[in-house]
């Protein structure tokens, strides 16, 4: 009845007969906070790939770990598959890009990439995989991952990193699922298609059973088939170049510069120091988590269209031309519901999906 695969129990020998024993490469997907012996052994036993960041699987998963300690203790992971770059094997990295899953703007998740991406590179990690959690609006998921790939590049050439390789993930929807199978098709499929459209490097897939707890093997055979099919049909299509995705694009790219420009200010250069002094500060701030290192004070909702908008800016450094384009997408849907704007889209965005819709109209 174990929901997983526990490496740190079953040592090298046994990860070993698994890895050994299969074609594909296989990941590492865990949520441990401090996952030094985790990643000793995980390498040592022929995984190649790796997921997890001291802000990722800190923030979005626990409420007393320190942000110095966790940014520590995966700079410790990052050195480690460092030295095995150095050695000639390549590992791969994955920072968590969907934090929480819940309502997140694609400027908070970009930037946490983007710093746990930088911090890995520091320490010698040359193959990163940065992630996006599908938000729900196709138009903003696809300028999400555009931004996010331009983004990532940018800063790591910016600061001298021009060696790392750089891929993309998108998961698909992260929140909750309706406990129907043939509507959770429907959500699985249209995260596949937004991946697909997107043009993401790979894609995490769900189940059909995502609402009702741990999955068989054959709903997870059934979600992966479902996604294929999608993304084989809608392999020669995109939606990347489009105006309207350049258009949300460069939005993202402005918001999660200004984030990114104050933690490199607060730290002086020292981009660990200024990533705990933002979170301190609530210039990072990640809706609804558990942390109690996170300010909670941003809050998230969705526009007339979908599009996750910030409702509360909380202490975001963004210029008042960008917090007045989020006042105007909220109120333009205050408008059309004929109620003010408040908390209570917020509730209503929450729970939409498992009731069969994206936005949560009164």
């Amino acid at each position: 009845m174990l929901n997983g695969f526990p490496i740190v129990n079953y040592g090298t020998k046994i990860c070993r007969t698994v890895t050994s024993a299969l074609k594909n490469p296989v990941q590492v997907r865990h949520g441990t906070p401090d996952a030094r012996l985790l990643t000793e052994i995980s390498i040592a036993g022929g995984f190649t790939s790796y997921e997890g960041g001291g802000i990722s699987y800190n923030i979005p998963y626990s409420k007393n770990f320190s942000l110095e300690k966790t940014i520590m203790y995966w700079q410790y992971t990052d050195r480690l598959v460092g030295m095995y770059e150095e050695a000639g094997v390549s590992i791969n990295r994955e920072p968590f890009g969907p934090l929480t899953g819940t309502l997140i703007p694609p400027c908070i998740s970009n930037a946490v990439a983007v710093i746990e991406t930088l911090l890995a590179a520091e320490q010698g990690v040359k193959d990163i995989t940065v992630g996006y959690g599908q938000c729900g609006n196709v138009i903003q998921d696809v300028a999400a991952i555009r931004s996010l790939r331009e983004l990532t590049n940018s800063y790591l050439k910016q600061y001298g990193y021009d060696d790392v390789r750089v891929t993309t993930v998108f998961h698909q929807w992260m929140g909750g699922f309706p406990q129907d199978e043939a509507k959770a098709f429907g959500v699985i499929s249209w995260g596949s298609a937004t991946a697909a459209l997107a043009k993401a490097t790979k894609v995490i897939v769900k189940t059909p059973h995502e609402a009702m707890g741990v999955p068989t093997k054959e709903a997870n055979a059934a979600g992966l088939r479902a996604t294929k099919q999608v993304i084989s049909m809608l392999r020669d299509q995109s939606l990347v170049d489009i105006p309207v995705v350049e258009k949300e694009s460069d939005i993202i790219v402005r918001e999660t510069k200004c984030i990114l420009d104050k933690v490199f200010e607060l730290g002086k250069g020292d981009l660990a120091v200024g990533t705990v002094a933002a979170f301190e500060a609530g210039v990072l701030d990640i809706p609804f988590a558990p942390s109690r290192y996170n300010a909670g004070k941003v809050l998230p909702a969705r526009d007339d269209n979908g599009a996750v908008r910030i409702l509360d800016t909380g202490h975001l450094p963004f210029t008042e031309d960008l917090k007045a384009f989020h006042r105007e997408k909220l109120e333009e849907r205050s408008r059309f519901e004929h109620r003010p704007v408040s908390f209570q889209m917020v509730i209503d965005d929450v729970y939409a999906i498992g009731k069969g819709f994206l936005v949560g109209r009164p």
